[in-house]
């Protein structure tokens, strides 16, 4: 087997920090912690050099951004300490309920390349009897790949997915590789990019490694450290049942384990059936606009889902919420579907650009119930209906989006001899299989042949010397074709048709009215021009 391990050091900071993007205005909160009353900030307002953000837990500083580090705060700082360095620093308690929604975000996000996903939940609090400067708790997932490799093109390349996708989630991470779970664990706390492909490969990366990585060793790192076991090396040189007596059976089981002499069970991450996923904003956001740095990161956790189910998307509704106003539903409905990332926020950026808050928004809240089943797509050299199919459906997508779903119809033909009738407008909800698919068929016309542009109403023709007049006189070149159709509907018509032809030679479509009510318009009409 083949571990991955996926670290998230910085996850306490990150779970606040991936919504301050570019487009979100903070407000300086030097008094405020994250459950206090969400203010709502200055218009026109941006801090200068970017957001300071900074992470407590209890009175001290657990961890700080790059802007916040670059004016000095620091783990391990008191709070006040910080706020007299950096006036204009954001406080948030650490949050350890938003801390695990997202590692379940990332681990379903993650399901798209292997199906073998576990959480790694944080290390315990080090005890009383513990060393100062060990290591912090961490959280991240371990992802079995081995069957997985050849599919994505091998380790390094899988890597390289790996993380693409965790920075566009907003979250930076330490990826170790191993034989067993506990060792790509080990390796990924310690450092990014430790790898061991084999059992010796593993011996030698993990020997340097502090004591202090071990969850187990937490509670006896004084006494370890007193003794010289400084590192795994050391703590595998002391006696077996000497080790076992003086720190407990547990240490010695993670350290077999880490080094693949002990088997680990590990329970497997499911994905939900429905997809639903919320991101509280830093602070609120007044522009509609402005919520697409957010909105894009659960449209990755989204496309990811659905790659681990082999789905696809036709429908999703992003909401924000207000909190004295009911939430702003944004609805995002495709001609097909589709698990592109770009496509679904090229889709949102159309409709939050054609929309207004009613209110601040503090939160997205990104829901999906219209999934399909999606094969892999065929690659193809050269270009197939369906690409030119695949072309005409963004276009709608992005015209419905920014104009509204109920603005952009088609014709379809409808099986009516009226011409009137003959066709409907209905709103473009999906696109045919092939060009004839979905279409009604031709009905039958008789002997004459129709012209393509119908005048919105017939106009009525004078009638001169017992012929019809249209800036001239009309000769008939072709005709009676007879129409007696509609008295199922109340719209009873009885015309004869005729192509006619003005002085100029152009082809006009006419008719003569033949019904025999006194009340009914009588004469000739014109009723379409061909081309």
């Amino acid at each position: 087997m083949l571990w991955l391990g996926l670290c998230l050091p910085r996850l306490p900071l990150e779970v606040f920090a991936r919504t301050a993007g570019p487009p979100l205005r903070a407000e300086p909160a030097a008094e405020r912690i994250a459950r206090a009353p969400r203010p709502r900030p200055p218009s026109g307002h941006r801090l200068p050099g970017g957001l300071q953000l900074a992470v407590c837990e209890r009175l001290a500083v657990l961890q700080a951004n790059d802007a916040a580090q670059a004016l000095g705060v620091h783990a391990s700082m008191k709070r006040a300490t910080a706020l007299a360095l950096a006036p204009d620093l954001y406080l948030v308690d650490r949050d350890p309920v938003r801390e695990l929604e997202a590692l379940r975000q990332v681990a379903c996000w993650s399901l798209q390349f292997t199906p073998a996903v576990s959480l790694q939940a944080p290390a315990p609090p080090t005890a009383p009897g513990g060393r100062a400067g060990a290591a912090p708790a961490a959280s991240g997932l371990l992802l079995e790949v081995e069957p997985s490799l050849k599919l994505f093109g091998g380790r390094d390349a899988l890597l390289t997915r790996l993380k693409t996708g965790l920075a566009e989630l907003g979250f930076s991470a330490q990826i170790g590789c191993a034989p067993t779970a506990t060792g790509a664990w080990l390796l990924a706390r310690h450092r990014d990019g430790a790898l061991a492909d084999n059992d010796a490969q593993l011996n030698a990366r993990l020997a340097p490694l502090p004591v202090a990585l071990l969850d187990e060793a937490q509670a006896h790192l004084a006494t370890l450290e007193s003794v010289g076991a400084r590192t795994l090396r050391d703590l595998a040189q002391l006696p077996r049942a000497g080790l076992a007596r003086r720190f407990g059976k547990a240490l010695l089981a993670e350290l077999d384990r880490a080094f693949g002499r002990q088997a680990e069970p590990r329970l497997w991450f499911e994905a939900p059936l429905r997809f639903e996923a919320r991101l509280e904003l830093l602070a609120q956001v007044e522009s509609a606009e402005a919520l697409l740095f957010g909105a894009r990161r659960l449209i990755v956790q989204l496309c990811g889902w659905l790659a681990a189910r082999h789905a696809a998307v036709r429908c999703f509704e992003l909401d924000a919420e207000h909190d004295d106003a009911p939430a702003t539903v944004l609805v995002v409905r495709l001609t097909d579907t589709t698990r592109d990332t770009e496509r679904l926020t090229a889709l949102l950026r159309e409709k939050l650009a054609a929309t207004r808050l009613v209110a601040p928004a503090h939160t997205l809240h990104l829901r999906c119930d219209d999934v399909a089943a999606l094969a892999a797509p065929n690659r193809t050299l050269f270009p197939v209906p369906e690409s030119a199919r695949e072309s005409m459906g963004r276009l709608i997508e992005r015209l419905q989006a920014r104009l509204g779903r109920e603005q952009v119809q088609r014709l379809l033909l409808a099986a009516d001899h009226r011409p009137e009738a003959a066709y409907r407008l209905e709103v473009v909800d999906d696109l045919p299989a092939s060009s004839g698919a979905g279409l009604a068929p031709l009905p039958s016309t008789g002997t004459l042949p129709r012209p393509l542009w119908l005048l919105s109403r017939p106009v009525a023709l004078t009638e001169r010397n017992n012929r019809p007049y249209w800036h001239g006189p009309l000769a008939l070149l072709a005709g009676p074709e007879r129409i007696e159709s509609g008295w199922w509907d109340g719209g009873l018509v009885q015309r004869d048709y005729f192509i006619a032809a003005d002085e100029s030679d152009a082809l006009l479509w006419i008719y003569r009215e033949r019904l025999p009510d006194a009340g009914s318009r009588q004469g000739w009409f014109i009723q379409g021009r061909f081309g």
